[in-house]
């Protein structure tokens, strides 16, 4: 090989793999809807729509479950790992009673991969979380209601505007 393909071929691997590592992405604390009716409870609830992985089962039709994630406390502890689905024909995310607190999720987003996301679960209430583009919330919301990723994806309802 010359002397100049080889430096070609390493530009192009160096730009390759300087790709592959990024800033893992940053978010503010998702929480409930805010005109959610509110209720005296010790758990909430938690939904997440994370990214979705087809499944074909025999020549019968393809099923996109939710992928599984896991719910980490503030100190970093595995409080639970959630399957996110029933079986493989199951699409529907699965709604978690989980202790009124602070939690981190890690999931897989459709768009950024695997994230880390802070969520406030509060009492008697759902915090739902959108990692699949599947949300899109009303055009009148103000800015400061809605999380979003860098691209603008709204991710769930903002707990800081509660």
């Amino acid at each position: 090989m010359k002397l100049a393909d080889i430096k070609w071929l390493s530009a192009a691997i160096i730009t390759l793999v300087a790709g592959c590592v990024s800033q893992p992405v940053a978010l503010l604390p998702v929480g409930p809807e805010p005109a959610e009716h509110v209720t005296y409870a010790s758990t909430g609830c938690l939904e997440v729509f994370s990214d979705t992985e087809e499944r074909v089962i025999g020549d019968g039709p393809h099923y996109y479950p939710h992928l599984g994630y896991n719910i980490y406390d503030n100190s970093g502890k595995r409080v639970e790992y959630v399957p996110n689905h029933l079986g493989d024909m199951d699409e529907a995310p699965t709604l978690v009673r989980i202790p009124v607190g602070d939690y981190q999720v890690v999931a897989e987003s459709s768009a950024y991969g695997r994230v880390t996301v802070p969520i406030v679960v509060q009492s008697g209430k759902t915090t739902v979380l959108h990692l699949d583009r599947g949300w899109i919330p009303a055009a009148n919301i103000l800015s400061n209601e809605v999380v979003r990723f860098p691209d603008g994806e709204a991710v769930g309802w903002s707990s800081i505007s509660q």
